[in-house]
């Protein structure tokens, strides 16, 4: 009797740890999720954390932003990444750009509250990838006095940091959706899913 009740026992627990532990993506093992609201992805040129807590908040809304820190794997070159490359595919299969500095700095008033929401899940990259210094650029002027980049310069030693914005005619959906980023050797698609209200 014993036996069966520890070996019923250790099934339990294997099955908890199972879904307590965050396996790769099959559609793509470059990323798994790391927080309810957040994934990882490591690719041969970049490592990214995508934490998309405010996006999901916003089913509906026309504006998608995520939170989103960005270095390079150890021991590799500094990669540069300019913010023409950066995309968002819709669950729809639409192609999303990030809206320009420009219309950042028009709209800032109302999109100031829901990009401070979004920032404070950072930083999540330094439980996987510590040592990285700030870098103290990005494509979005978020505080006065900062200075928003066409492109950065990302390199090992370094996590950059920031909010990604996106406009969504229509609203955001529930789905699969994937920011992509076009590299110089390689392309990093890193999907996450938005959740339906019940």
């Amino acid at each position: 009797m014993k036996s069966k009740l520890s070996i019923a026992l250790l099934g339990l627990l294997f099955i908890i740890g199972c879904e307590t532990y965050s396996v790769p993506d099959p559609n793509n093992p470059a990323t798994r999720q790391i927080a309810r609201n957040a994934v990882l992805y490591e690719g041969p040129e970049l490592v990214a954390v995508v934490g998309f807590p405010q996006a999901q908040r916003s089913l509906g809304d026309e504006w998608l932003i995520l939170a989103v820190e960005l270095t390079s794997p150890r021991g590799s070159k500094a990669v540069v990444i300019n913010r023409s490359a950066i995309s968002l595919r819709t669950p729809d299969g639409r192609r999303l750009t990030l809206i320009s500095k420009n219309e950042f700095r028009r709209r800032y008033l109302k999109l100031r509250i829901p990009v401070e929401r979004a920032l404070r899940t950072l930083p999540l990259l330094y439980r996987y990838e510590q040592g990285r210094e700030p870098c103290g650029r990005w494509f979005f002027e978020t505080n006065t006095g900062e200075v928003a980049f066409d492109e950065l310069t990302v390199s090992s030693f370094q996590a950059c940091a920031g909010p990604l914005l996106f406009n969504v005619p229509g609203g955001v959906q529930p789905g699969r959706w994937r920011l992509v980023i076009d590299l110089e050797e390689s392309r990093a698609n890193i999907p996450f899913v938005l959740e339906g209200e019940d």
